[in-house]
């Protein structure tokens, strides 16, 4: 197995404790891979909260090297992407060239060997020109890696002894050590045994002298594949248990496959073929589970021999075929990656790199890192641009913004939001919803003049940073400009669209002398726009501090439907005679993630004064629904009430939109009972509106009935089943202050309701002489905190509140 090596050594410390606990990592790297990720993770979240971005950079590539030696190459590249990006943008060289090496030696892992050689090129150049000797001796050995990856043994070779070389003149144990282990690699497979554990038994001394136990254990590994290739079976099997034992304490899983397979043939040629079956069939598992192909033919191929010599023909058979076909995939990704690192055009024929080397020796190279400086080029630019629209992106604009507002500019930011991009997604797909992203950001940046910039917050959102702009008609006029631009029909999958935006505006200094307050700002005053829809709004500084905090609720409540903050508590509706549950109502809360749990009263008007109510009413019959489904498998009979706001039960289709969420979780109509108020279901007129009957047979609730300008004389007409009387009256029924009190009301109530066919259902019952009444006056259902309070679904007794004890009230 080969082995890549890394180093680093700090400047000038601006946080220390970052600096000692990178250190730390980094010194026990080749000790405890699991450590250094941890103490590299300390270091990222302290260097994080002090911002010292150095810290945060060598933080974030030890972690890279960390899961690159657990075999985590997905993680591993992610992580030195992230650091190679900020070090490049802080001007820290070294660590740059140390995560191109990183990204490199993964990238051969992963099989993309041209990609890699273009990296070990660009770190290559970069160490040569800071004088990095440890970097290019590193370079070198990691270079002869991706020659050993290709099965090219005799190209391998130069590349590690010299960078051996290098590492005994500078006297650099690890990268000695590295070096050497690859050198006897290459011995090993261009068949030179005596050669390969030569070289191995001298470096073994050296690592353990130097506590680098995963060089120990490769080292052993690798012995043990020499000697048993030198037919010194007792030795070998030795070797092998020993850094199995030690590969699996380590987490080195691709060494122990190694291994493992070696320990295999061992016990084999020594005759003991249930435990080499035993100890191949892991290997194979492991090979498996990490997609070592080579690991995979070889443990398939022995394992084969040894089932083949225990007469087991049939398995033998299958796994000789698994071991051929592995061997072919083998051979095809060896063509393949051959051809990548030839399509790279960066041939490199023998490069005779010597320690002190400056420069590059031939002009195919100097061409070849004039390509790699271009491809650095549009990396940068990716780095700043979005994908999609080619806007910049999001830590661009705000890095542009914030050099504005350093250097004292009067400037405007506008803040866009695109009306209904939703309805495009879910009508029209994803695709469509994308080239309409496309066309508006086309739009944006012919309708802005020279100078100004235009940025894609993400979603439908983007930014526009005006300069040059000292009042707030000119911003809002420019803002107009732009709306009148993306209002323009366009034509996308046949058809012909309208798009429709609301645009926030914030002035600096007036609305904010930094970033971050100019930003929310325009963002407060495009919520402020999204409640007219295609309009501009400036951001006022005299809102005052209810309307600025509604404004910021209404945002966090946008956020907090899409975070899944939302729950469902329910208080139950019971029987008045028997206390016997009927129906459960859901009740909206939301848990905030710096208020807590806040109960309706503090959201839900925020709610009904936007968009938002539309939303939040689906999210909570779904919900709803899906709780219902779980707790009728027990209680088929129980039913749910829900509460729907006006706006959202005059959406188009909404019955029918009921039905299909019922049919989707198996629910019959009668299952659930829509709460709503008299004005949702009656117009002006008092005509029952067409949306709420519609023949659906979906159950309704009059909610609140009582307060407002409610009707008596109406009953008989409403499309209900249930009549919810509103707390204030059952709350009134004791004697007011004039001697009046609300209990004929009430009782005139029950009797025109059931005159006119609807169960009442008494709301807020607080005590025993409530309910006493109620039961005496013949009402049917009763709901409230003599009952249950509102409560969390997993803390509800089902089986209690079906079977409740007999009252002694």
């Amino acid at each position: 197995m080969s082995l890549q090596t890394s180093s680093f050594r700090p400047g000038a410390a601006a946080c220390p404790e970052v600096d000692r606990l990178n250190d730390e990592a980094d010194a026990v790297l080749m000790l405890s891979m699991q450590r250094a990720q941890e103490l590299a993770t300390q270091a990222l979240a302290l260097a994080e909260r002090s911002g010292y971005e150095a810290g945060v950079a060598r933080a974030r590539m030890l972690i890279g090297y960390g899961h690159f030696y657990l075999a985590n190459y997905p993680e591993a590249g992610a992580a030195f992407q992230e650091s190679a990006a900020l070090a490049a943008r802080l001007g820290l060289t070294a660590i740059e060239a140390r995560n191109l090496n990183g990204l490199a030696i993964t990238l051969v892992k992963t099989g993309q060997l041209g990609e890699a050689l273009e990296y070990h090129l660009r770190c290559l150049q970069m160490v040569q020109g800071i004088g990095d000797r440890v970097g290019q001796g590193r370079t070198l050995n990691n270079i002869g890696n991706l020659y050993l990856d290709l099965r090219d043994y005799a190209t391998a070779l130069p590349y590690h002894l010299e960078a051996l070389q290098l590492a005994r003149q500078i006297d650099h144990p690890i990268l000695m050590s590295s070096a050497s282990i690859n050198a006897a690699l290459d011995y090993h497979e261009l068949g030179r045994f005596e050669e390969a554990l030569a070289l191995n038994e001298a470096t073994l001394a050296r690592a353990r002298e130097a506590g680098y136990r995963q060089h120990e254990f490769l080292l052993l590994a690798n012995m043990a594949a020499n000697l048993l290739a030198l037919g010194r079976l007792d030795e070998a099997m030795t070797h092998a248990e020993a850094a199995t034992r030690g590969s699996d304490e380590l987490g080195d899983r691709e060494n122990l496959c190694d291994v493992l397979v070696t320990q295999g043939r061992v016990l084999a040629r020594q005759g003991e073929l249930a435990s080499a079956r035993g100890v191949l069939e892991r290997a194979l598992t492991l090979a498996d589970d990490l997609r070592l192909t080579l690991r995979q033919a070889e443990a398939n191929l022995h394992l084969s021999g040894v089932l083949e010599a225990q007469g087991l023909y049939r398995e033998a058979l299958h796994h000789a075929r698994r071991a051929a076909t592995a061997e072919q995939a083998l051979m095809a990704d060896v063509l393949s990656r051959r051809t990548q690192v030839l399509a790279t055009q960066l041939k490199v024929e023998r490069l005779e790199h010597r320690a002190a080397q400056e420069q590059l020796r031939n002009q195919e190279l100097s061409s070849a890192n004039a390509a790699l400086q271009q491809a650095q080029e549009r990396l940068a630019y990716q780095a700043q641009h979005d994908a999609l629209t080619g806007l910049l992106n999001r830590a661009a604009f705000e890095s542009h913004l914030q050099e504005a507002v350093q250097g004292g500019q009067p400037l405007g930011v506008l803040f866009i939001d695109l009306d209904h991009f939703k309805q495009v997604n879910d009508t029209l797909g994803h695709a469509v919803g994308d080239q309409l992203l496309i066309q508006v950001a086309e739009r944006l940046r012919r309708s802005v003049r020279e100078g100004d910039l235009v940025a894609r917050q993400g979603g439908d959102e983007f930014t526009v940073l005006l300069r040059r702009v000292r009042a707030h008609e000119e911003a809002e006029s420019a803002a107009g400009r732009i709306l009148a631009a993306l209002s323009q029909p366009l034509v996308l999958a046949g058809r012909e669209l309208t798009v429709t935006a609301s645009i926030g505006v914030a002035l600096s200094p007036e609305d904010g002398a930094d970033v971050t307050t100019l930003q929310k700002n325009a963002d407060l005053a495009m919520y402020l726009a999204k409640r007219e829809r295609h309009a501009v709004r400036r951001f006022q500084a005299d809102l005052g501090a209810a309307a600025l905090e509604r404004l910021e609720l209404e945002q966090a409540l946008r956020v907090g439907i899409d975070r899944d903050e939302l729950r469902l508590h329910y208080q139950p509706i019971v029987e008045a005679g028997s206390l016997r549950l009927v129906a459960l109502e859901a009740l909206v809360r939301w848990q905030h993630p710096d208020l807590g749990l806040l109960p309706p009263g503090r959201f839900i008007p925020v709610a009904e004064a936007s968009d938002l109510i539309v939303r939040l009413g689906e999210w909570v019959l779904r919900e709803a629904c899906r709780q219902l489904r779980e707790w009728r498998a027990a209680w088929p009979e129980l039913c749910l009430s829900v509460n729907v706001a006006p706006r959202q039960f005059a959406q188009p289709g909404f019955a029918a939109g009921v039905c299909a969420l019922l049919a989707e979780y198996g629910l019959s109509q009668e299952a659930l009972i829509l709460e709503v108020t008299e004005g949702a279901v009656m117009d002006e007129a008092g005509t029952p509106h067409e949306a709420a009957m519609g023949g659906t047979g979906l159950n309704l609730a009059l909610d609140d009935f009582g307060t407002g300008y409610s009707s008596i004389s109406r009953l008989h007409r409403l499309p209900a089943q249930w009549l919810k009387m509103d707390r204030s009256l059952i709350q009134d029924q004791g004697e007011a202050p004039g001697g009046r009190s609300s209990r004929p009301i009430v009782r005139a109530l029950i009797t025109f309701a059931h005159e006119a066919g609807l169960k009442v259902v008494a709301e807020g019952v607080e005590t025993a002489e409530q309910l006493q009444e109620l039961q005496a006056w013949g009402c049917d259902l009763i709901q409230g905190y003599l009952i249950a309070r509102p409560t969390p679904p997993d803390a509800l007794d089902l089986h209690a509140l079906f079977h409740p004890a007999p009252s002694t009230r």
